[in-house]
């Protein structure tokens, strides 16, 4: 039948290895293929990365006692500094955030530790304090604030909410060493 109407017959194409393979399933069909997987990778790969980033930040809320994180407004870290002037020793900021208060301490000649449990927040501590140059007198661990030792720091700077005060007097009673001053700042709710 020449020039026919009907539909043209499946033409088959011999692989190197014997089987015969139709060549309308080639190409088309795995272009779409690769569409959906490529579409579920970004799909899954955001919502991992989206985890990953917030849980760190949700998490306190979920705590018996929720400890947000609230940055240190300049007037809060003037007044630290100003509390430091005639002080000497190292200092420990327990739940340093975003480092503010062990980078103003560092600049003015201190030994600065930051225990913070958000990880991206000391990861973003450490970078700020590369940037501002003082990143060798200033230190960032992440740990849970109720399982460090404060007995090695003579100056310690807490900000926090008042629900904590009680449980972090009783663990920083027997801890601190006799000539230690401690400085409690509440979050405003």
């Amino acid at each position: 039948m020449e020039g026919g109407g009907g539909a043209p017959p499946e033409v088959l194409e011999e692989s190197h290895s014997g089987c015969v393979l139709p060549t309308s399933l080639g190409t088309n069909s795995l272009k779409k293929s690769s569409w959906g997987f490529l579409f579920t990778g970004i799909i899954g790969g955001t919502l991992v990365a989206v985890y990953a980033v917030a849980t760190p930040f949700l998490m306190p809320a979920l705590r018996k006692i929720c400890l947000p994180f609230v940055p240190a407004t300049t007037k809060q870290i003037e007044n630290v500094v100003k509390m430091l002037h005639c002080r000497r020793g190292s200092l420990v900021d327990i739940g340093s955030g975003d480092g503010r208060i062990v980078i103003a301490a560092a600049k003015a000649g201190f030994t600065a530790v930051g225990y913070e449990l958000n990880p991206w927040l000391v990861w973003y501590s450490r970078y700020r304090a590369w940037q501002e140059g003082v990143h060798g007198s200033a230190k960032f661990y992440i740990s849970d604030l109720w399982k460090v030792t404060f007995s090695q720091y003579s100056n310690v700077i807490i900000f926090g909410v008042p629900q904590m005060s009680e449980s972090l007097h009783i663990s920083l009673r027997g801890g601190l060493g006799r000539f230690a001053v401690c400085a409690v700042m509440y979050v405003q709710e």
